[in-house]
């Protein structure tokens, strides 16, 4: 994921796209070298976005990937809930906005249920090993900065974590 971040790697397994990430083209460059520290030290993100407001959208600063269940790095990812953002575990039942278009919600995780082979859908063209990895020890996470627009203050903390 490191490799694709810094478009050394044209694809990863389950995009959508045969084409580098968007974070070149949106105005989110600058999240690509703490995306690129926190997948070298374990966390694998699958997605992101900076905080900001432009006329009919507002979004907020988020994170989400997996990580790795018992190691060190998943408790710092959990503590960054006590410095004031929004840190979910797992699949939430609960739908969470981040993205609003003209105060409708447009980009979500959570509220429905993953399909049972969700794992093998989004990693599809990975080793048997790191599948069996990711089922058995991989703990999905999302974090986001509850203020929107704000984008000033996750990716600090989440460098930090991995420090």
């Amino acid at each position: 994921m490191a490799g694709w971040l810094e478009g050394r790697v044209p694809n990863w397994p389950g995009y959508l796209s045969d084409e580098f990430g968007a974070e070149e083209e949106n105005g989110a460059r600058h999240l690509v070298p703490v995306l690129v520290t926190l997948n070298r030290a374990g966390f694998v993100t699958v997605g992101s976005q900076p905080g900001e407001v432009d006329g009919r959208y507002r979004q907020r600063a988020s994170v989400d990937g997996i990580v790795h269940d018992h190691g060190p790095l998943f408790g710092r990812l959990l503590a960054l809930q006590g410095q004031g953002f929004t840190v979910v575990r797992g699949w939430p039942k609960q739908q969470h906005v981040i993205t609003e278009e003209n105060g409708r919600p447009f980009t979500t995780f959570g509220g429905w249920r993953w399909r049972r082979d969700y794992v093998h859908t989004m990693w599809r063209g990975v080793g048997h090993r790191a599948l069996r990895e990711l089922r058995e020890h991989g703990a999905s996470i999302h974090i986001y900065d509850p203020v929107w627009g704000r984008d000033d203050r996750l990716w600090p903390a989440l460098a930090g974590v991995v420090r």
